[in-house]
């Protein structure tokens, strides 16, 4: 009994000696060639520390996170191989494969790690390379990756709140540069429906959704970002949840 007790005691002193830290950002960077299948990869992306002086309790929650976004990185990898060693032939006009990871991340209000991983995919014989974005998001307490629900009370109508924000957003767009016969694409891709709305960050009291390309519009239209107010969203936000600064 004691030693559960001292067990929790030390977790949430750790928890709490990360509220009181600063989560500082750096950047890792691999790289990896391989002559035989003709391909090369290269991903900078985010590491957190909570500084020198950090409790080993504090230490292990930057760890934690560091572990998930190495694990992400690598599966991405992963796949972009498995799609290379898929192609029937490694080059095409004496080219062959290459993968990009890029990145950025950013802590808002000291507490909410947001990260945004841009993959450029570039696989010899495909129709045409793909970059896409994926996002990750984490509280300084380790908890994450979080999903959008995570943000909002569990009773309010959050989910077709976004999604009517969204569709209407990205029709929008889509008259303004001419195009009128993509409404399926939109309402479809942007339907009130979770697995819609997996690619997001806060940033700028906004709460911004990405949609990857042919989500909700065609290839030539990239990658389609909506930012929402989050003041807009207030009765509906979790006073406990990942964005309880909004409510200080």
């Amino acid at each position: 009994m004691k030693k559960i007790f001292f067990t929790c005691f030390v977790l949430c002193f750790a928890i709490i000696n990360a509220s009181a830290q600063t989560m500082s950002i750096s950047y890792k960077t691999t790289s990896d060639e391989n002559a035989e299948m003709h391909y090369k990869v290269s991903a900078t992306y985010p590491q957190v520390d909570f500084g020198p002086d950090a409790l080993m309790g504090v230490r292990g929650i930057a760890q934690d996170i560091n572990n998930s976004l190495d694990a992400i990185v690598k599966g991405i990898v992963r796949d972009f191989v498995k799609q290379v060693s898929e192609m029937p032939e490694k080059t095409v006009d004496g080219a062959g494969s290459s993968l990009t990871i890029t990145s950025r991340g950013w802590v808002s209000n000291g507490t909410l790690l947001s990260v945004e991983l841009t993959t450029f995919n570039n696989v010899a014989g495909m129709a045409h390379p793909m970059k896409t974005i994926t996002t990750f998001n984490f509280l300084d307490d380790g908890q994450g990756p979080l999903s959008v629900s995570d943000l909002f009370l569990s009773n309010s109508d959050f989910l077709n709140y976004i999604s009517n924000y969204c569709i209407n957003n990205l029709r929008t767009y889509a008259q303004k540069e001419g195009y009128t016969n993509i409404d399926d694409m939109i309402t479809g891709g942007a339907s009130p429906d979770m697995k819609n709305f997996t690619e997001w960050t806060i940033g700028n009291d906004s709460l911004n959704i990405i949609f990857n390309p042919y989500q909700v519009a065609p290839y030539v239209f990239g990658i389609q970002t909506v930012s929402i107010p989050l003041t807009g969203m207030i009765n509906m936000l979790d006073p406990k949840g990942p964005l309880s600064f909004m409510f200080r």
